[in-house]
């Protein structure tokens, strides 16, 4: 586990007076230290300890272009000559989605608080109890890193020396690594839960895909994962890797996909377990668009979620969190009355 000691003591201070007073050192610490490989729309959580809680703080995530990391240090890079270090376009592999809980709005950024936030007033980020929480969710391919500093001095941004090293208290967390050729972004119709009666049918329409990419669709029992913001942690009750849908077929079914009528009269997974992820016959959408006939079965709630057909199985894998390391996307829920 990495942590950086920070203390700004006056060198009078150091040598005549070990005992005065003075601003109390920081020892920030970030649970996670290495470097962590998601797919994009994966999620990687982080726990910083060792604030101050009257302290506002800033954090941004950095390409790693940009900086040079040892530990929970880092050299950084100043292309405009500024005094403070480049981020770079770190949104296009990475966004923070929450802060101590709290959702980012806009679907997440890639610093907050933002630029305009005024550092002689600053709204940043207030500990509790010593300690700050994000999430960072994968966007596409690419590595950064999240850095927290103290929310102040000149600019809102973490500002450096000519040797692109920190004039503020830092600290520089394990890395994020996205794996995932393009972009994605999944948009569901409709954007609310819906509420149908048993033999009754929801419409959904799933756009932002890539047509030549296999999908799997399937529906998770309510009871079976937490959703937030589109995100979902699931359930691995046999330790496989894989979620547990649950018995979602006894509260619904999916009937058609794309128009086309599934076989038995619905299924709870489309396609069905023995497809080949290798070679997978998923679902493929059409000008970046899967359309789905859901209809209810008996009283329940249920979660469709789509995901990527491939990886060691057809199931969607999840790493020992219950979090996915494949790309997916959990939809509004269902509730059959």
């Amino acid at each position: 586990m990495r942590s950086f000691v920070f203390g700004m003591v006056s060198f009078f201070c150091l040598l005549l007076l070990p005992a005065c007073g003075g601003p109390t050192p920081e020892t920030i610490t970030f649970d996670k230290s290495t470097n962590t490989q998601v797919a994009a729309l994966g999620t990687v959580d982080y726990t910083i300890t060792g604030l101050t809680d009257t302290q506002a703080y800033r954090i941004t995530l950095v390409v790693d272009a940009n900086v040079t990391a040892s530990g929970a240090t880092g050299i950084f890079m100043d292309k405009d000559n500024n005094g403070a270090a480049d981020a770079g376009a770190s949104e296009n592999v990475a966004l923070i989605t929450m802060v101590n809980g709290k959702e980012v709005a806009n679907g997440g950024a890639k610093t907050v608080p933002g630029g305009t936030d005024d550092p002689s007033a600053p709204s940043g980020i207030f500990p509790s109890n010593g300690t700050i929480t994000l999430t960072v969710k994968g966007v596409a391919s690419g590595k950064v890193y999240p850095v927290i500093y103290h929310n102040g001095g000149q600019s809102t941004f973490l500002e450096i020396g000519s040797d692109g090293k920190p004039t503020e208290t830092y600290a520089v967390g394990g890395s994020v690594e996205v794996t995932g050729s393009a972009k994605e972004t999944f948009v569901v119709e409709p954007a609310t839960d819906s509420s149908i009666a048993a033999d009754g049918t929801v419409e959904l329409t799933v756009s932002g895909l890539t047509d030549k990419q296999a999908y799997r669709i399937t529906l998770v029992v309510d009871a079976n994962v937490t959703v937030s913001s589109n995100m979902g942690t699931f359930v691995d009750n046999d330790s496989n890797g894989a979620a547990d849908a649950g018995a979602s077929e006894k509260i619904a079914l999916i009937t058609k996909v794309n128009g086309n009528d599934v076989d038995a009269g619905g299924a709870k997974t489309v396609p069905g377990g023995a497809d080949n992820p290798s070679s997978p016959s998923g679902v493929f959408p059409s000008g970046g668009k899967i359309t789905l006939t859901i209809k209810g079965v008996a009283a329940g709630k249920v979660y469709p979620v789509i995901y990527h057909n491939g990886g060691s199985s057809t199931f969607l894998e999840v790493g020992t969190d219950g979090k996915p390391i494949e790309t997916y996307f959990v939809a509004n829920a269902i509730e059959v009355k």
